[in-house]
């Protein structure tokens, strides 16, 4: 039994007609006549009543009505959904920074893909990945990746970032416009979570480390407003992207590190089923033009 043997029988039993249905469906009478003769081989019951040209159902004729009906509605919605999935780029980042960030480009790729339906959504980093793996996500705006991730997914990396030191307005380190990742060897520190934000604590270890030193950990935080609140009340130091001062930072000092400093690689990951037409590698391609341009 095919799908065209339930649109056939549905056409007929709302006509009660061969010769209109058969126009509706754009057949030939004798080979409407024969589909349903087939289908109703395949089901061994009759389905209509022929009376001279009145066609009347059967009981098992009004029983499949209703199903055959319900099997084609479901099998219309089936097809919409697919139809709005695959016009539909979900696109995960976490936090509006790099969705300001990536503004231009998005809306840009927008523009050049009408067809395309771009729906952002905001997640942990954490959750990005997991919402790849679960196919509720096609790309993700993500930090540090590791080897095992990219075997995953396909990625591309869009940008090195050169971390801030942030710190409150009291604190004498305050007073540097720059300085060298060495002259913190004594300082605390308030470190990002890891659960949160993937990589920035192991980040801070190594480049500490190529500078001679081991980072006395004082803390940890889960999002850039507690990173603020917890180095403007106290003595510490954190580190921050560049595009956190366009942030509310009251009593929060940023400065720059010399090179080579803390460096964050912004990457983008995205599954390899859903790119079938290569959009989203070009996404990501253009998402890293317009890093480097900047």
């Amino acid at each position: 039994m095919e799908l065209r043997h339930l649109r056939y029988f549905v056409a007929v039993a709302e006509t009660l007609h061969f010769s209109r249905a058969a126009a509706r469906l754009h057949l030939t009478q004798p080979a409407l006549s024969r589909q349903i003769r087939d289908l109703e081989g395949e089901l061994g019951v009759p389905l209509l009543q022929r009376h001279g040209t009145a066609t009347t159902l059967t009981p098992a004729g009004a029983a499949f009505l209703r199903r055959a009906r319900e099997i084609l509605a479901a099998t219309e919605r089936a097809t919409d959904e697919a139809r709005a999935a695959g016009r539909q780029l979900r696109l995960g980042h976490y936090g509006t920074l790099w969705l300001d960030h990536f503004a231009p480009t998005l809306r840009a790729f927008a523009r050049s893909h009408p067809e395309i339906d771009l729906h952002t959504e905001e997640r942990s980093a954490a959750e990005l990945v997991e919402g790849l793996r679960r196919g509720e996500l096609d790309f993700a705006l993500l930090g540090p990746t590791d080897t095992a991730l990219r075997r995953e997914f396909a990625t591309a990396k869009l940008a090195e970032l050169p971390l801030l030191v942030a710190t409150g307005a009291a604190n004498p380190l305050a007073k540097r416009r720059r300085l060298a990742l060495a002259d913190l060897a004594s300082a605390e520190w308030i470190a990002w979570d890891e659960f949160a934000f993937p990589g920035r604590a192991a980040l801070l270890e190594r480049a500490a480390a190529a500078a001679g030193f081991r980072p006395r950990i004082a803390g940890s935080v889960d999002g850039v407003a507690s990173m603020f609140l917890r180095v403007a009340t106290g003595n510490a130091v954190g580190y921050v992207l560049p595009m956190s001062k366009k942030l509310p930072h009251a009593g929060v000092v940023f400065i720059a590190l010399k090179a080579p400093g803390l460096v964050l690689e912004m990457h983008a990951a995205w599954r390899r089923d859903a790119d079938t037409e290569g959009r989203l590698a070009a996404l990501a391609a253009q998402l890293a033009g317009t890093a480097s341009a900047r």
